[in-house]
């Protein structure tokens, strides 16, 4: 029963690529964790990268969030935040098309890391999952501008601000020490940007998708009525629920009504 609710509740968010990517962040951190990194250092992007093709591809699962407390902490709210603005923006452009837009978001830092990397200094690279999710930020603060969110539940923010935060922040952290590397690191922001408004001829976002956050929400729901062809047991026991409710609130009523009559019928 269990992992049929499980199933269930997979098949309503519409977003397998999105769970799928969060599902293999968890599982391959754990697989460090009790290899204790062992071969790491094999996906990780660096210097040599030239004899390591394939590690523009896979630095973004070089992350260990079981080191402390703060990391893993951090690993859950970068989690949470891939699955809304992922999810959102996969149920808008269709698995296929969002799966180019990630290993977009995945490769172009990494080019512009091992290209111009060595040009701003000697020690470069890129370990984890922030940079392309930066990426696919951007792609959602340029489709929502005018949402509000509560960045770490505190502070009120608008998609366009955010957008900014998230420029700043990637500059910042990636280019501590050095802020050229930081800018490095975050050229493939005006990319993602470009994307989501639709100025790369080749490349665009689904013109019918929300440019905000309650279109967004009319998009679910469209969703959600795909998936329930795929899941009719759900509905149709949700509809059952909603039949015994309203019928428990017409019994209510006339229950009331017929105490009402008695009363009047009292009072004569």
């Amino acid at each position: 029963m269990g992992l049929q609710q499980a199933s269930s509740w997979f098949r309503r968010q519409a977003a397998p690529i999105t769970i799928g990517i969060i599902a293999s962040q968890v599982v391959i951190a754990l697989f460090w964790w009790f290899t204790a990194l062992k071969g790491m250092e094999s996906i990780v992007l660096g210097p040599g990268w030239q004899q390591k093709l394939w590690t523009l591809l896979t630095y973004p699962w070089a992350t260990m969030p079981f080191a402390s407390g703060l990391a893993l902490v951090c690993f859950v709210f970068l989690c949470m935040w891939v699955f809304w603005t992922g999810g959102t923006i996969e149920r808008d452009l269709g698995p296929a098309k969002y799966i180019g837009l990630w290993t977009a978001m995945i490769l172009l830092p990494a080019l512009f890391i091992s290209l111009l990397g060595p040009v701003v200094g000697s020690l470069y690279g890129a370990a984890g999952l922030w940079l392309p999710e930066a990426g696919i930020t951007i792609v959602w603060c340029t489709r929502n501008p005018t949402a509000q969110i509560m960045m770490y539940g505190i502070i009120p923010l608008s998609g366009k601000w955010l957008g900014w935060v998230t420029v700043a922040t990637t500059i910042l952290l990636a280019g501590f020490g050095n802020p050229l590397l930081g800018v490095v690191c975050a050229l493939h922001l005006p990319v993602a940007f470009a994307f989501a408004s639709n100025r790369i001829p080749a490349f665009t976002y689904n013109r019918g998708a929300s440019t905000s956050f309650a279109k967004a929400k009319m998009g679910d729901r469209a969703n959600l009525k795909k998936s329930e062809k795929m899941d009719p047991k759900y509905y149709d026991e949700v509809k059952k629920r909603e039949k015994e409710r309203e019928e428990r609130e017409r019994l209510r009523k006339l229950f009331e009504s017929s105490i009402q009559d008695d009363s009047t019928g009292t009072d004569r």
